[in-house]
């Protein structure tokens, strides 16, 4: 049972490292309206964002979807 539980954690703390490589590594996006670079850690600023994804951009306020496209409103 210890070993599982030890093989359980070990495991667990490989994937979260795992996942935060890959955020790290992943291209950034840019605003397709601007070109601005979109933040790598995005703070929704509303709850669609908050339980879609996507950014608003900081320089020219476009709503930009998660795939990185403009979204017509």
């Amino acid at each position: 049972m210890k070993i599982l539980t030890s093989a359980m954690l070990v495991g667990g703390v490989a994937g979260g490292l795992g996942v935060l490589l890959l955020g790290l590594l992943m291209p950034r996006k840019s605003c397709p309206k601007c070109d601005a670079v979109l933040p790598r850690f995005r703070k929704p600023a509303n709850g669609r964002e908050a339980m879609l994804g996507g950014w608003s951009c900081a320089s020219c306020n476009a709503k930009i979807g998660r795939n990185g496209k403009l979204i017509q409103d």
